[in-house]
């Protein structure tokens, strides 16, 4: 879960390069804007979302941008994944990892295998979910995740995609800038809920640690992200329960704020109502009493 993301020569050949590049900013991990915000679930992630976009197309400097990129800018043109994250310990594993995405997204997935050196990538394709998907909050399971620590990144590279990396440089770095590129807006949009909490998001982006799992075209597949508290990072299931506690909270005080004021002018109508009535019956007694005198 996150934190739970598309002429003639000279001044003309500018143009269309330009809009050839206009057209790949506009993608965010790889997709269009709209693919990748249909597939939130999280209202307060998709709020995030939409505003991490916002923020990338503007070239924002803000705090939360500034943050997410000191860890994805170094050494830009990096032909291997060890070189393009220095700050990282990294670890990759050439094979063809083959796990299913509903596989991959369980909270009991032990990706926490492949940080180890000596486990394939195809070491999990065997593995199978048993019962409901269990909280990302039991015991056993923290323990897992705590134990991966901060600052780790693990790559799966189908052996097809490493073959033609190995043979061509300038792919390489394409498909290593794809990946820098990709948990940039990751890391962003992740930083954007966690700001959205309350959380210190320099800490929270130092903390982090990712499995990758590519497929042939160097495209991110599967991904997990955890945080140095021992949890994956994105809203817990405690926690959007807890917002959505709050906006019902604060919706039980709109509506009942709406009746008061409801209430309020209906007094208000009916005593103007029975103002006028008064008014107008002085009016008719006064009318009345003019009358008989004018008789006398």
């Amino acid at each position: 879960m996150e934190f739970g993301v598309t002429d003639r020569a000279g001044r003309s050949g500018f143009t269309e390069q330009r809009r050839k590049t206009g057209a790949k900013n506009q993608l965010y991990m790889g997709e269009s804007y709209q693919e990748r915000l249909d597939k939130i679930a999280d209202q307060r992630s998709a709020a995030a979302f939409r505003e991490a976009y916002a923020k990338k197309m503007a070239g924002s400097a803000d705090y939360v941008s500034v943050i997410s990129q000191l860890f994805n800018t170094e050494n830009a043109g990096a032909a291997n994944f060890e070189d393009a994250f220095p700050q990282y310990s990294v670890v990759t594993h050439v094979g063809n990892a083959d796990i299913s995405p509903g596989n991959w997204q369980r909270n009991d997935f032990p990706f926490w295998k492949y940080f180890r050196k000596d486990t394939s990538a195809d070491a999990l394709n065997d593995w199978r979910p048993v019962g409901e998907n269990p909280p990302q909050t039991r015991g056993d399971l923290q323990r897992n995740y705590s134990s991966v620590g901060p600052g780790r990144i693990a790559v799966l590279i189908p052996e097809s995609l490493q073959k033609k990396m190995d043979a061509d440089p300038d792919y390489a770095r394409q498909i290593v800038a794809k990946l820098r590129e990709w948990k940039e807006d990751y890391d962003r949009w992740d930083n954007t809920v966690a700001a959205s909490y309350g959380a210190d998001v320099a800490a929270h982006q130092a903390g982090k640690s990712y499995v990758f799992d590519l497929d042939e075209n160097g495209d991110v597949r599967n991904c997990t992200v955890t945080g140095s508290g021992g949890q994956l990072t994105g809203p817990t299931r405690e926690e959007i329960e807890q917002f959505k506690a709050e906006q019902a909270r604060k919706w039980k005080l709109r509506v009942k704020y709406i009746q008061i004021m409801e209430e309020s002018a209906e007094r208000k109508r009916i005593q103007e109502y029975e103002d006028l009535r008064f008014f107008q019956n002085q009016v008719v007694k006064q009318n009345f009493l003019f009358g008989e005198q004018a008789e006398g």
